[in-house]
């Protein structure tokens, strides 16, 4: 499991760097052709629209794994070390749970766009391949809470609170 959570973490990383660094380059050459040659290459503003929403989702699934999606701890920390690891595993299989539905749903969209085989209005490719992404980052936020929330089972409750207090 090791391995294969490496070989993904890897893969999320490269994905987004290079989809944030394709749409930085169009965009720079995009301005460029507007303002300095008063023309453009027409397809680049959808195409850097879907980068930056892949970026956002598969970063988002990167977010869990790094531990810094939204949580509120306020009234979680009031509470003995056991309650809030009952609290925080009940947020991260819950988080689990919605994601595995967004994954569901964004797979069940990616099937009737292909039944229906919409074409994008610049790029004119398939409607389905952009929209791909949801199904896929939601998997994979899907895989990351889910991990995380074996891992906090796994673990004694003293330790993973003391390790956010800065102890231990």
């Amino acid at each position: 499991m090791n391995f294969l959570n490496i070989i993904i973490s890897r893969m999320e990383e490269i994905l987004v760097s290079v989809a944030l660094i394709i749409a930085t380059i169009l965009t720079f050459i995009e301005v460029v052709l507007r303002y300095g040659f008063g023309s453009s290459l027409g397809f680049t503003q959808e195409l850097v629209v879907y980068l930056l929403i892949f970026t956002g989702l598969v970063g988002g699934a990167i977010g869990v794994r790094a531990k810094t999606h939204i949580g509120v701890d306020i009234l979680r920390k009031n509470f003995p070390f056991k309650l809030q690891k009952v609290a925080s595993v009940t947020a991260l299989i819950l988080s689990a749970l919605f994601c595995l539905e967004f994954t569901i749903l964004g797979y069940q969209h990616v099937q009737i766009l292909i039944a229906f085989g919409q074409v994008t209005p610049e790029l004119e490719i398939p409607m389905y391949i952009p929209k791909a992404i949801i199904p896929v980052a939601f998997g994979l936020m899907t895989f990351r809470f889910a991990e995380e929330a074996v891992k906090e089972i796994r673990t004694p409750a003293a330790e993973i609170f003391a390790e956010e207090e800065g102890g231990l």
